[in-house]
């Protein structure tokens, strides 16, 4: 069975949004859909409803138009930060060997600078829409956005007429900036693995601040704590901190450092994992977070497009309008009298029979006269002699049968109805000659009295007619 695919992205939402525009459907169509689709969530039902209708729409998506402008946004700057933070890592880990690669530099790229980044994001996604027009400005994101709308090809999208709010234009800018800061972040990481394994690379700290090695270890040790359980070598010892401290007095190294400075390499493992925890790992739940939060605003977005309320309206209200329930008025077929039965159709019956009907009459007529059967089987009209009578051997307990009242009895019918009525499994058939659908499928006195009269020449305790 071929799974239906009704997940909600940018591309159904745009798509959504253009045949709207176009098209809207009719209250008896939509209502029909509806039924036969037989979902409970209104975003399924949305979008199935796009699925079979975006046929309607004969010029180009502006979902294809958009996407393709992001994709081709988004690849180029992509590569362009991957590029940025590998080359920015290689500068920051350039060692000539006159002096070591100061670590202080590295944990501001490393850790500081997506700390700080991820704080911004943070701050945005709980200021609203003053948060990202502030925090917005401080990316350059935002600046090479500007200058893509002048190529071309994003010319011919006319970026007014996209339903995008401020709210969905807030988390569509998060998730970029989290994407292209963890490919920033993956740079350096790369970059810093290719430098520790083709070259012997000495570090160490030095800062004008006065921070003894006790102090920084300390530090150190707290931004190692997420994993000093899993890979405790990587966490910095007091000696090496200690051992690695040196100062910008003349040309010169500290001979304690000369001597040490095969040690002085291990560093690297800390740093290894401090940008993957800080700027990799935690860049990831950020991009998690708010695709989190664009999927949510997006489903908000959903409902408020124009035509969209209308049309889940549409959905669930009956396309003719059901009244009050009375009771049913059986009318005797046969010379004797029968009792009225005075329940309510509402599962009644085992299998729904529609004479000459379609499926789709079929549950517009349910829908409205509230009758649900498990079986619903039209017979008639373009099936086939075999394709009925395999029907009517399958039959069993109570049927009810829907006819056109308009419509005199045939022979093919009354053949048919005989069939059933000798079958050992039938229980009990019910004849209901049913009306037009704008006067909710009452039938007329006169017609209903037309199918008396012949349904008068079958004597049978299990036939009765029904006056709906």
């Amino acid at each position: 069975m071929q799974q239906k695919t009704t997940s909600l992205t940018l591309k159904s939402y745009l798509d959504l949004h253009q045949l709207l525009e176009l098209y809207k459907g009719t209250h008896e169509k939509n209502r029909l859909f509806a039924l036969a689709e037989k979902e409970a969530n209104p975003v399924e039902l949305l979008l199935l409803w796009l699925k079979k209708n975006l046929y309607r729409v004969t010029t180009e998506l502006n979902s294809s138009k958009y996407l393709h402008y992001l994709t081709f946004f988004s690849s180029m700057f992509g590569f362009l930060v991957l590029i940025l933070g590998f080359s920015t890592g290689a500068v920051l880990l350039s060692y000539s060997g006159s002096e070591p690669v100061n670590v202080i530099y590295l944990l501001l790229v490393m850790v500081a600078l997506p700390l700080l980044s991820m704080l911004l994001s943070l701050f945005t996604m709980f200021m609203g829409n003053l948060g990202v027009q502030l925090f917005s400005h401080f990316s350059p994101l935002y600046y090479l956005e500007k200058m893509v709308k002048f190529l071309p090809f994003a010319k011919n999208i006319d970026f007014s007429s996209l339903p995008f709010s401020m709210a969905l234009s807030k988390w569509i800018f998060l998730q970029r900036v989290q994407l292209f800061s963890f490919l920033f972040s993956l740079g350096i990481f790369l970059s810093l693995v290719l430098m520790i394994i083709s070259k012997d690379i000495a570090f160490g700290w030095s800062t004008t601040l006065q921070i003894d090695a006790k102090s920084f270890q300390t530090l150190l040790a707290t931004l190692a704590f997420p994993w000093k359980e899993l890979v405790p070598s990587a966490v910095p010892s007091l000696e090496l901190v200690e051992l690695s401290h040196y100062f910008r007095l003349g040309e010169h190294l500290d001979i304690n450092m000369i001597e040490n400075a095969d040690k002085l390499g291990a560093w690297w493992k800390f740093l290894a994992m401090a940008t993957l925890t800080y700027s990799i790992l935690l860049r990831l739940i950020f991009w998690i977070v708010t695709h989190y939060g664009f999927k949510q605003q997006l489903k908000k977005e959903l409902f408020t497009l124009e035509g969209v309320s209308t049309l889940l309206k549409e959905f669930r209200t009956p396309y003719v309008s059901t009244q009050a329930q009375r009771e049913e008025v059986h009318l005797d077929v046969a010379v004797k009298e029968r009792d009225i039965v005075e329940s309510s159709l509402e599962n009644r019956y085992h299998i729904l029979l529609g004479w000459n009907f379609s499926q789709e009459q079929l549950l517009l007529i349910g829908d409205t006269l509230d009758v649900y059967t498990s079986k619903k089987l039209v017979i008639g009209g373009k099936n086939s002699f075999s394709e009925d009578q395999k029907i009517i051997n399958s039959l069993k307990k109570e049927i009810l049968i829907y006819v056109k009242a308009w419509e005199p009895p045939t022979m093919d019918f009354m053949d048919d109805l005989v069939d059933i009525l000798a079958r050992k499994e039938v229980k009990k058939v019910d004849i209901a000659p049913l009306g037009i659908s704008t006067n909710q499928y009452k039938s007329k006195r006169e017609d209903v009295e037309v199918w008396l009269r012949k349904l008068e020449t079958i004597d049978s305790e299990k036939l009765e007619v029904i006056d709906v």
